[in-house]
This record gives C-alpha cells, structure tokens and sequence, in this order.
C-alpha cells in the first residue's frame, strides 16, 4: 500500500545523487572495517518498500560511537571534489548530532541551516550519519548524563542565537535565553571544544549496557533506545538497486520507534528542503543569491 503517492521525476534526481552518496559512504566504511547500520526512516524503507519511503527525501545510516569516531578521522581525506564530509571537526557551524556526506556539485539544505550557517558552510544534498551510544544501565548515571548532556546542548543553542544575530536572521527565542550560558563557556572553550564535550557526554557509558540510542539526537526519548542485543548482527538488505546494511533485528527495532510499522503513513517524514537543486553547484547557488541580494540592495 503506497496511498497512491506518486514519486516525481525532480524527486527521483534528488534519490540518483544520495545513493551515489550511499555508495561513497558505503566504500569508505569497507576500506576501514567500520559497521554502519541504516536508521530511522531508510531502515523502515529499506523493510517495507525495499528502497525510499515514497515521500521521504533523505538518507539515515548510524554507526555506534567508536566506528562513528573513526569516521570523524578518516572520511574527510577520503572525499575528494564532488563529495564533502561535513562535521563539527570541518565547519563549525556543523550540527553536532549527526555528520553529514555532501555532494558539492548540487544545492540542497533546509531551514535549519538557512537560519544557523555562514556563506562558507557546504549546502550540498546530503545523507545524514548518526553516533549511536550505550546508554547507562545505572539510573544515577543516566540522570547525571542526562544533565550534563543538556547543558552542553543549551551552550551550542547559545552559539547558534549568536550566529543568527551575526547573520542577521531572526534570533530564536528559544535559544537567545542561552547566550549568556554560551559566552561563559565560551570564556575557555571554543565552540568545536563545546561540542566535543557535548559527544563525550553523550558517550559517558565506553562498555556494552543493556541498551544502545540516539542519545545526541533525543536524549533518552524512550522511541530512540533500543535493546542492545537487537544491534549486535547485521544484513543487507535490497535498497533501490543496491543494498544497505540493516540490524538483523529490524523488526524489533521498527516497532520500537514506529509501533505499527507495517501500514505506510504520510506523515511529514520530509525534510522540507528549503531549497534543492540537483544541477546547480551550491557554491553558483550562494553567488547567485548574494547578487541577488546586492541588486535588491
């Protein structure tokens, strides 16, 4: 059942150029023995329609932290012009939950990024690579790491109202409350430093614990946690003409995140691109629209 959707030909260009960033990213974890799983709606669709979701514009995959953390190190002298690996390690303005592959010939970014990140920052289509982290089994220890992760989390929201002001787009006011929190760490730490923190943080628990999740995307979200033993073999599975590394235990894993699985559902899974363009290089993009803005001006 596909409630009758009907996949568009621009859409299915925008698919083309991030499973050829599926494959990029799919060479370099066989070169350095890292093991990837795809995550969230890409595990759903790699289950259920063997390929995308119908209306989903993107690409997930996860690594659990020490294989993520390799990454980090290897991939960006791996990815020559077109592609680019994006993390807080190569621009700063980067969000720290999750990496990202790029393609630099293209244009694709969401709101997000059109409201948080400088002229210099990558605004090629992407997919989007999570850490996975255990998860304490000791429930003061998770508390405590809880808070400490949320601090860390409230500094980098202090900075990115810094960088809307700077940028001059509306401040959200949300994060403008954690400026002053922001410039006090920011008195000794550099904003690449904060966010190193905030992955440690993340990271407290290095032995196996009962449970694994995304804790750097949702800290402790119940639908984010899954049980260890359900990450501990993996299969490929069919994904548009390739394949892609799933947990054997995907069914429990799905119904974890997503209870009933099995009935498609159309529910804002997309990213809603602020502006995508599978042709234009994003660099000719920023030109383009800066001169724009001059003439305007």
């Amino acid at each position: 059942m596909e409630l009758n959707y009907q996949v568009s030909e621009e859409q299915r260009k925008i698919w083309a150029v991030q499973l050829d960033l599926l494959q990029k990213f799919k060479e370099i974890c066989d070169k350095y023995g890292l093991r990837y799983s795809a995550t969230a709606g890409t595990l759903l669709g790699a289950v259920r329609h063997k390929g995308f979701i119908p209306w989903d514009d993107d690409i997930d995959v996860a690594l659990m932290w020490p294989d993520y953390q390799k990454l980090l190190e290897v991939a960006p002298k791996e990815c020559q012009y077109p592609y680019f690996f994006q993390s807080y390690l190569t621009e700063k303005d980067s969000e720290t939950n999750a990496c990202r592959l790029r393609r630099s010939d293209t244009t694709g970014f969401t709101r997000w990024e059109y409201e948080n990140v400088g002229g210099d920052y990558n605004l090629g289509i992407f997919i989007d690579i999570f850490p996975l982290f255990y998860i304490p089994d000791d429930p003061a220890i998770r508390k405590a790491q809880k808070e400490n992760v949320l601090h860390y989390w409230k500094c980098i929201r202090g900075y990115n109202a810094v960088r809307q002001q700077l940028l001059g787009k509306k401040v959200n006011e949300t994060y403008q409350q954690y400026i002053p929190l922001y410039e006090k760490m920011a008195a000794s730490m550099t904003i690449e430093q904060i966010k190193r923190a905030y992955l440690d943080a993340c990271a407290v628990s290095d032995s196996p614990q009962r449970e694994l999740g995304a804790t750097a995307s949702r800290i402790h979200l119940p639908t984010l946690m899954w049980d260890t033993a359900w990450y501990a073999n993996y299969i490929d599975l069919p994904f548009e003409g390739t394949t892609i590394s799933c947990p054997l235990c995907y069914e429990e894993v799905l119904r974890k995140q997503y209870g009933d699985w099995r009935t498609p559902v159309m529910n804002g899974a997309m990213h809603e691109m602020f502006f995508v363009d599978t042709e234009t290089p994003y660099a000719d993009y920023l030109r383009t629209n800066e001169q724009g803005r001059q003439a305007e001006g």
